[in-house]
């Protein structure tokens, strides 16, 4: 998945499973954090972040990129809720996310999802024991990339780390992609 980038871009992005990472001399310190499933939230809160917050970046009912809708299952000009958010602390930046809703999946409960404002979306699914999650996908971010872009924007850095992975609420899928900026490494 990636955060507005052009489909030629979203080539460039090589999602892998886990052996990548260490085979790209990825820090243990980071693949902790990478390869962590349970709430990013919570996990800075336990690695002595205080008061970790959402700063929503954008918010917006579009059609997703290709790759996504491709992940997603979604047919051609259908659209979704994409929401684009910063997670930050008065110690530093930690991560840019994106989350990709399709309409289809905000029925019922769910339509919470379209309303988070500043929750983070872990508030909602991690607390619900039937979301199942899949196996993440691993890429690194590079410069020329629109991703790379938006991610330095916030923290400079020769290069970026991400993965992302599906969520199934109640059977309805939702896309996560989690750009992590390198102080979370330093947790």
């Amino acid at each position: 998945m990636k955060i507005g980038l052009k489909v030629t871009e979203m080539k460039n992005l090589n999602w892998q499973p886990a052996p990548y990472l260490k085979a790209n001399n990825v820090s243990p310190e980071l693949i902790e954090w990478l390869s962590y499933p349970g709430s990013f939230m919570t996990r800075l809160e336990d690695h002595g972040v205080v008061n970790p917050k959402i700063i929503v970046l954008n918010e917006t009912s579009k059609r997703p990129e290709l790759d996504e809708m491709q992940w997603l299952e979604m047919k051609p000009r259908v659209f979704a809720r994409i929401r684009e958010v910063l997670i930050c602390s008065d110690a530093g930046k930690w991560m840019v996310a994106r989350t990709v809703i399709p309409l289809a999946t905000l029925t019922g409960r769910e339509k919470q999802l379209a309303h988070l404002k500043t929750r983070s979306l872990g508030s909602v699914l991690f607390k619900d024991p039937t979301v199942e999650r899949t196996e993440f996908e691993y890429a690194c971010v590079k410069p020329g990339m629109s991703l790379y872009t938006k991610c330095k924007a916030y923290e400079n850095a020769p290069q970026y780390w991400a993965r992302r992975s599906l969520f199934y609420v109640k059977e309805k899928p939702l896309l996560l992609t989690e750009v992590f900026l390198p102080g979370v490494e330093k947790l």
